[in-house]
């Protein structure tokens, strides 16, 4: 198989039939030139096939590792799901030395498992045949893999590679051995306790597999942006089912997805102090208008040798509006979205389309105020107001900053910051009200892993213009009622998607046109639904079979011009 995404045809030579196996990468000549291709099938020549022996050129050499021989037919599956390259999947797929490395088993031996809520409930759904499990973020997942690792060798995926570091290092304290991926991939594949790693590890080698585990399942960073954009734990349940392996999904917060696909096969860990404290402070009250400098925030910032995580988010095209008079923020009356303004002065919905007129939606007057202030501008209030040094941490930022307690930045911050006592969310309206239908669900993930960075004795402090939101009131009852309320504010939007056909009930797909041609006419095919998004186009189909002749409408006009992204964790 070339670089041209196409099935080719070649021979064998009988001096490289030991080590010419499913999945190896391989050299081939095509068109007069050497490519680097994988084997993706194997069978005897047919003389019926149509093609004459003396036709087929060999293989040139076997360059060694690619694909683990029993993922190829999953590659194929995926490459088909998601409606992308085969030799895309088959590259992420792929080990990355071809040079085989001699290594031999390792198994440890790990202390006796504890008797306490987590693994009573990962070993009731083990044997139930895997599930989703809901585990608190002050609680730890990695007692799921403890667990099931006793049953055998586990694959486990996570949303980052410095979680997945991070974890083996745990796990290899708790008498397990592991093998991280990508970089020991051999060792993965001569055999371990855990093969750990972030999204691309679900299609990585794991000997004598008995089970798999995607940690975080809610987390965007297990979907793969790149065509095809396929997720890990949907992948994971695929791979479960063709090896006969139970699969488990863990998370705080699960997607809608899972608790759709595992409704009848969820258990929940109920542990005291499995959220941290959470304190809501409504910025209206704050003195100075537009100011986020609340008292709350200035304490948190003040106590000497306590580490505090400032998020102020500023990415996106959301800009918040604010009347002048009654200090409201403009929401749209239909769908909740922050409303924006035209050139024309009227208030506009950027999810639902609604447009209103000039006035606030709340007293009628006509004045208002464009909420904005960066990173930069608080750090600098900051500064002036805390006796600690202040760093600003970016996505650019290096790991080389100075020494000090107050750390602010955007969404970054709280992935370079590993653990601090407490994490101010100065504007958490920013990402709430942002104009996605999915804003609400990517604010409680940026919630819940503040609450796994702080633990249980830590403390979290969301800065609003909305306290009544049901998603911030849930989330200040979690420590208190276990996480019910937010169960139940997820079942209410998961009701609501269901209403309104939306995923997982439907299909989305953004499509972009990459030469900036329309789109072409999709109107005469039944279930499908176009609206614009940003440089492309957003479609939902209402079944998998309405999707299918969309897609293949569009790839037989378009072609190589046009790009895919199948059900995105943000539209």
């Amino acid at each position: 198989m070339s670089g041209i995404d196409k099935v080719f045809d070649y021979l064998i030579p009988s001096e490289l039939e030991d080590v010419a196996t499913l999945g190896a990468r391989v050299r081939i000549v095509l068109n007069g030139r050497k490519v680097g291709g994988w084997i993706v099938d194997i069978q005897p020549y047919n003389p019926l096939s149509g093609v004459a022996l003396e036709r087929l050129s060999s293989i040139s050499r076997v360059s060694g590792h690619g694909v683990e021989p029993d993922m190829v037919a999953i590659t194929r599956w995926i490459a088909t799901m998601w409606y992308g390259s085969w030799r895309a999947v088959l590259s992420s797929a792929s080990a990355p030395l071809v040079t085989r490395r001699v290594v031999h088993e390792r198994y440890g031996q790990q202390h006796n498992l504890a008797d306490d809520e987590v693994t009573r409930s990962t070993i009731s759904l083990l044997k139930s045949g895997g599930g989703l499990l809901i585990v608190p973020p002050c609680a730890s997942a990695l007692a799921v893999v403890a667990t099931m690792a006793a049953s055998g060798p586990v694959l486990a995926v996570c949303p980052t590679q410095r979680m997945a570091s991070l974890g083996a290092a745990a796990l290899r304290r708790r008498g397990l051995t592991t093998a991280v991926l990508p970089d020991e991939w051999d060792q993965a594949r001569a055999g371990v306790d855990v093969v750990i790693g972030a999204r691309s590890s679900v299609l990585g080698p794991c000997r004598d597999i008995a089970s798999i585990i995607v940690i975080d399942e809610h987390d965007e960073s297990l979907k793969q942006e790149r065509n095809p954009s396929w997720d890990a734990p949907t992948v994971a349940i695929e791979r479960g089912r063709v090896m006969n392996v139970p699969v488990i999904v863990t998370s705080s917060i699960p997607s809608p997805y899972a608790v759709v696909t595992h409704a009848d096969h969820t258990l929940e860990v109920v542990v005291d102090r499995g959220w941290p404290k959470v304190t809501i402070v409504d910025l209206n009250d704050v003195p100075v208008s537009g100011s986020l400098l609340s008292s709350e925030l200035l304490e948190s910032v003040g106590v000497q040798g306590r580490t505090t995580v400032c998020m102020l988010n500023t990415k996106g095209i959301a800009r918040l509006l604010a009347c002048q008079s009654c200090r409201a923020l403009q929401m749209c009356p239909t769908c909740n979205a922050a409303l924006t303004q035209t050139d024309s002065g009227d208030l506009h919905c950027g999810r639902c389309e609604t447009s209103l007129g000039g006035v606030c939606v709340s007293c009628g007057r006509t004045k208002f105020a464009v909420l904005r202030g960066g990173v930069g501008q608080l750090r600098n209030q900051l500064t002036k107001s805390s006796a600690n040094p202040v760093i600003e941490i970016t996505a650019d930022s290096t790991d080389e900053w100075e020494r000090g307690n107050v750390f602010v930045g955007t969404e970054a911050v709280l992935h370079r910051i590993g653990s601090a006592d407490c994490v101010v969310f100065c504007d958490i309206d920013r990402d709430l009200f942002a104009p996605r239908l999915s804003g609400s669900r990517e604010t409680l993930a940026l919630i819940a892993r503040a609450a796994r960075s702080v633990g249980a004795d830590g403390t979290i402090v969301i800065q609003t213009r909305q306290p009544s939101h049901p998603m911030l009131q849930a989330c200040l009852s979690a420590r208190t009622d276990h996480g019910h309320a937010l169960r139940q504010w997820s079942v209410a939007e998961i009701s609501q998607r269901r209403d309104l056909s939306l995923p997982p009930f439907s299909y989305v797909v953004i499509i972009t046109v990459s030469n900036g041609e329309p789109l072409c006419d999709l109107s005469d095919i039944d279930g499908i639904h176009v609206a614009s998004h940003e440089d492309g186009y957003l479609v939902r189909a209402d079944t998998r079979e309405n999707l299918e002749v969309m897609l293949e409408r569009v790839k037989t006009i378009f072609g190589k011009n046009v790009k895919i992204h199948i059900d995105p964790r943000r539209f």
